[in-house]
C-alpha cells in the first residue's frame, strides 16, 4: 500500500502557515514561551520575536505536565492572548492541542495547530487535526521510531489534510545529562524518505538553554528545514520549562548565529537598490519624454513595450521566477513611467494617480 507521508517520487512538500513558508528552501524559525502566561508577557516576547526575525510565534495555552499540580496552562483566555500578539507583529501563530474535544476551540485562535510528543500516537487526536483545514506540527515522541512517526503523520494525511510538518525534539536514551538526545540523523533520514517537511526542537532537547545553539546550528547543517525554540522574556520567573528557556539577548545571538538577522538586513539593503534602480529609470524616461516633446514625437511607445515585457518574462524564466508575476510588476513599473514623463512635460491623462 503506498504510503501518503512517503515520497512516493514526489519532490519535497512546503507547508504555508499564515505569511510563513515552512519548506522549499526557506530556514523557518517559530519561537515563544513554552505557556503563554500572560498578555503582557506574550506581547513582550512576541515584540523580540519579531525584532530577531523568526517567522511564527509559538505559545502553549493547554499543557501536559508530569505532574498535576503544575501549571497547566491558560486555557483559551492564552490562546486569545496568543493570537493578540501574533496580529500585533503580524506574526503567525502556532499553539498545542491536548484533546480531541479542544481541536475547534485552539483551530479557531491558531495558524498551526502541534500535537505534542506525548500525544504522537493518540489516533483519535490525529484524526481530529486531520479534518481541520490548519497545517499541523506533529512531534516525535520520546520513544518512537522513525516509521512510528510516519505512520502517525499518516493518520493525518489519510484525513485529507496534507499540510504536516514533522518535529524532532529527542528520544530517550540512557544519557540524563539532557532531557533527551537530539536525533540529529533523523532529519536526514526522514528526508529521503518523506516528502513532509521537518524541524527540530533544541529546547525541547536540551533542558538547558546554555546547549539549545549548538544543537540549532547542528539540525540546521543536518539539512534541517526549521527550528522551534522555546524564549521568554525572564526565564528565571517562568512558570513552565524555564531552564531551557532562552532570553531576549540569548534568541538575538541565536539568530544572528544562523543568519536570520543578517538575511534580514540584506533584503533591506536590496528593497533599498531597487527603489534606487526604480528613481534612475524614471529619471531616464522623463530625459527621453522631453527629447520627444521637442522632436514632436508621441510620448508612447507600444511596440517597445511589448518587447520590454517579452525580454523581462524571459529573463525571470532563466532567474527562476514567476514570469507572469514579473510581467505584472514591469506593468506597474511602466504605468508609474509614464506618469512621471507626463507630468514632467505638462500632459495630463484621464486616470492619472494623484500623486
Amino acid at each position: 500500500m503506498e504510503m501518503k507521508a512517503h515520497r512516493n517520487g514526489e519532490g519535497e512538500t512546503s507547508v504555508t502557515v499564515g505569511n510563513a513558508l515552512i519548506g522549499a528552501g526557506a530556514f523557518t524559525v517559530i519561537a515563544g514561551p513554552c505557556a503563554v502566561e500572560s498578555e503582557a508577557q506574550i506581547m513582550e516576547a512576541a515584540a523580540f520575536i519579531a525584532e530577531g526575525g523568526a517567522a511564527i510565534l509559538r505559545g502553549g495555552a493547554f499543557k501536559i505536565r508530569r505532574s498535576p499540580y503544575d501549571f497547566q496552562g491558560l486555557g483559551a483566555e492564552g490562546l486569545r492572548y496568543l493570537r493578540k500578539a501574533g496580529d500585533a507583529y503580524d506574526l503567525p501563530v502556532v499553539s498545542e492541542v491536548t484533546e480531541p474535544d479542544d481541536v475547534g476551540i485552539v483551530a479557531e485562535h491558531v495558524d498551526m495547530v502541534q500535537v505534542g510528543a506525548s500525544n504522537m500516537q493518540n489516533f483519535v487526536l490525529l484524526r481530529a487535526v486531520g479534518q481541520t483545514e490548519r497545517p499541523v506540527l506533529l512531534k516525535r515522541g520520546p520513544s518512537a521510531t522513525i516509521d512510528e512517526w510516519l505512520m502517525a503523520a499518516e493518520y493525518i494525511l489519510n484525513e485529507g489534510n496534507m499540510n504536516v510538518v514533522l518535529g524532532e525534539q529527542g528520544i530517550r536514551t540512557f544519557d540524563t545529562r539532557t532531557t533527551s538526545t537530539l536525533d540529529i540523523s533523523s532529519v536526514p533520514v526522514v528526508k529521503q524518505l518523506s516528502h513532509l517537511p521537518v524541524i527540530i526542537d533544541p529546547s525541547h532537547a536540551s533542558g538547558a538553554s546554555a546547549i539549545v545553539a549548538p544543537l540549532a546550528l547542528a539540525g540546521r547543517a543536518a539539512g534541517a528545514d526549521g527550528l522551534m525554540v522555546e524564549v521568554h522574556p525572564t526565564p528565571d520567573d517562568a512558570l513552565t520549562d524555564g531552564p531551557h528557556q532562552l532570553d531576549r539577548d540569548e534568541y538575538l545571538a541565536l539568530m544572528h548565529a544562523l543568519g536570520i538577522v543578517r538575511l534580514r538586513a540584506d533584503i533591506d539593503l536590496v528593497d533599498r537598490e531597487i527603489v534606487r534602480l526604480l528613481a534612475r529609470r524614471v529619471k531616464r524616461a522623463v530625459e527621453i519624454a522631453q527629447i520627444k516633446v521637442e522632436e514632436d514625437i508621441p510620448l508612447r511607445s507600444p511596440d517597445r513595450e511589448v518587447d520590454l515585457l517579452a525580454d523581462v518574462r524571459e529573463e525571470a524564466e532563466r532567474l527562476g521566477l514567476d514570469p507572469k508575476v514579473v510581467h505584472r510588476l514591469f506593468e506597474e513599473v511602466l504605468d508609474y513611467s509614464r506618469y512621471e514623463q507626463r507630468r514632467a512635460v505638462g500632459v495630463e491623462e484621464e486616470g492619472d494617480p494623484g500623486l
